[in-house]
């Protein structure tokens, strides 16, 4: 009798229960992988991209062939909103935004303030997540989001969705996420940097040339207004300082002769920068950087010595070229601002104007470099370096 009970009981708590009937299921949603934003004629322009996950779970899955190429959606409206419901109107399922993982914003979109409207719309919204990533584009927003990856792989592992795996090999330009950028806009000196995407041709398939995303620029905005573009000779300084680094390439020219060329790889960096308030008030800062260096192209043999000499010499020269470059425009490239109001709160207080401490042309009082020259590389069949010979 007492099981008959429990039976009955648990009968009629179970038609309480509402089940899953309001939601919908995985395979009748619509993914949102990439946000195109542009600006023209006072309207905001929107291009939606959106992502096929069959074609993703057979990737990781081992399998082949079916990849999942891009479809682009366009709406226009006078926020970005308004431009939002404007492309629901045009699709077939709910759109959910939770896999969002990259937006692109015009280079007319920043210079009109949408970043920062940007940045809020799609963080206030509950589905999205931190880890997207923001770049900035002066090419076709159209051509630059109908791009597919090389290789046949999921538009989830391209250069958009998942920049980490690139920067780990090459780290030239770091990507930079919504987490980021919000800090970098509301914390001194206001000023976050996008990468900016540029389409080449380097790429050919057996149809012809394809199309295929550049990074080798970036464009330092504030939340209202372009502060400016930063090329590529610039950005070899700036890398090096940046604490995320992981390895890259280092040319240099070891003679007059233009056809003597030696390549080096940089690798273990480790980066401190110390400010110093001196007696007359004004702030200054020593930078060291220790990092370690395999020799891997040589057109002629040198001494160890001597390759770490040129070695510490580009760095040195490259640093403060970018320093100097981007002191002139009003940019603070290695963020000596935050140093100091971390550091040094009162002393930044005092100096400070809108978040921003003055940069005067000594203000890097010391760049120290401590390089090792540890190989050159996994097979030696030949002496690299004089020395070598003799032992």
């Amino acid at each position: 009798m007492k099981e008959k009970k429990i039976l009955l009981l648990l009968i009629a708590c179970s038609l309480l229960l509402s089940g899953c009937w309001d939601e919908s299921e995985p395979e009748r949603l619509v993914y949102a992988n990439g946000l195109g934003v542009d600006y023209k004629d006072g309207k905001i322009i929107l291009y939606l991209q959106i992502i096929n996950l069959n074609g993703l779970a057979q990737t990781e899955g081992g399998g082949g062939g079916s990849t999942s190429k891009a479809d682009v959606g366009r709406a226009e409206g006078k926020t970005m909103e308004e431009a939002t419901f404007n492309l629901y109107h045009t699709l077939d399922r709910r759109l959910y935004w939770g896999h969002l993982s990259f937006v692109v914003l015009s280079e007319e979109a920043i210079k009109a303030g949408i970043l920062q409207q940007a940045a809020d719309f799609i963080d206030r919204y509950r589905e999205t997540r931190y880890r997207m990533y923001f770049f900035a584009t002066q090419d076709s927003l159209k051509e630059i989001m109908l791009i597919n990856p090389i290789e046949s792989i999921s538009l989830a592992f391209s250069k958009f969705s998942d920049p980490d795996a690139n920067y780990r090999q090459s780290s030239f330009i770091q990507a930079i996420n919504l987490r980021e950028l919000i800090i970098d806009l509301d914390e001194p000196a206001h000023q976050a940097k996008l990468p900016i995407i540029k389409l080449t041709n380097q790429w050919s398939t057996q149809d012809g040339p394809k199309k295929e995303p550049l990074i080798e620029s970036i464009a330092v905005v504030s939340d209202h207004e372009l502060i400016g573009i930063l090329p590529k000779h610039i950005m070899n300084g700036a890398r090096l300082v940046n604490k995320s680094f992981a390895r890259d390439s280092v040319s240099l020219s070891m003679s007059s002769n233009k056809n003597t060329t030696t390549s080096v790889l940089v690798y273990d960096k480790k980066v401190k920068i110390k400010p110093v308030v001196e007696k007359d008030g004004k702030v200054r800062f020593h930078i060291k950087i220790k990092l370690n260096a395999n020799a891997q192209t040589m057109t002629e043999k040198k001494k160890r010595k001597e390759l770490e000499n040129k070695l510490k010499q580009a760095i040195h020269n490259n640093i403060y070229e970018t320093y100097h470059f981007t002191r002139k425009k009003g940019i603070d490239i290695f963020k000596l601002s935050q140093v100091l109001y971390r550091d040094n709160n009162k002393a930044w207080k005092r100096v400070q104007k809108n978040g921003e401490i003055p940069l005067e042309e000594d203000t890097i009082k010391s760049l120290s470099l401590d390089i090792q020259l540890k190989s050159s590389g996994k097979i030696k069949l030949t002496p690299l370096f004089d020395e070598e010979e003799k032992q």
